[in-house]
């Protein structure tokens, strides 16, 4: 038997009910397995990145989604919002982009089990959305970086022939008489 909890980033008490879970998967010889916010989070957190950390010194964010959880630094001089929800936070952003909800989008996610999961959206985009992928590849080009993508599935294909180190390079060891 597999139990499955929420993150705790919603109103329950996450000690409580990671410890209510634990308690119940062991009387029943279960395992207990909490669940991110997105899919893709699991990914985010391998990589030493968490929407919890500070963002002190920013001085240039994109907030794609909800807004960081540590909140928006005093740092920051431009904040661009792409989002499909309208928030509070983004009163003060220079720009509000919309974005596409989840039933919109094409692409990948990693699943509960480790597994890349290919997404078909049913609901087709309506002017002005785009697509992610189009957008952040503008925003490349704006940027000066030659990206030139036709589609989804060539991202994808450059993903799969290197993907990224999720872990950082191993700071060298010298050994030797001038390396003590």
């Amino acid at each position: 038997m597999a139990i499955l909890f929420g993150d705790g980033r919603g109103g329950e008490d996450i000690n409580d009910l990671a410890g209510a879970c634990g308690d119940l998967a062991e009387k029943v010889g279960g395992k207990e397995l909490a669940l991110y916010r997105g899919t893709n989070e699991r990914g985010a957190l391998a990589a030493g990145v968490a929407g919890w950390d500070s963002l002190d010194g920013v001085e240039a964010l994109l907030s794609w989604g909800p807004p960081p959880t540590a909140g928006i630094p005093s740092s920051v001089k431009f904040h661009a919002a792409w989002d499909h929800l309208p928030r509070s936070e983004w009163d003060r952003a220079a720009v509000v982009l919309p974005a596409t909800t989840f039933a919109e989008q094409q692409g990948s996610y990693t699943n509960l089990e480790g597994r890349v999961q290919f997404l078909r959206p049913p609901i087709a985009l309506k002017q002005p959305l785009r697509e992610s992928w189009e957008v952040l590849q503008d925003v490349g080009a704006a940027l000066g970086l030659g990206l030139n993508y036709v589609g989804i599935s060539a991202i994808q294909r450059e993903m799969a022939l290197t993907p990224p180190d999720p872990e950082p390079a191993p700071t060298p060891v010298l050994i030797g008489p001038s390396h003590p």
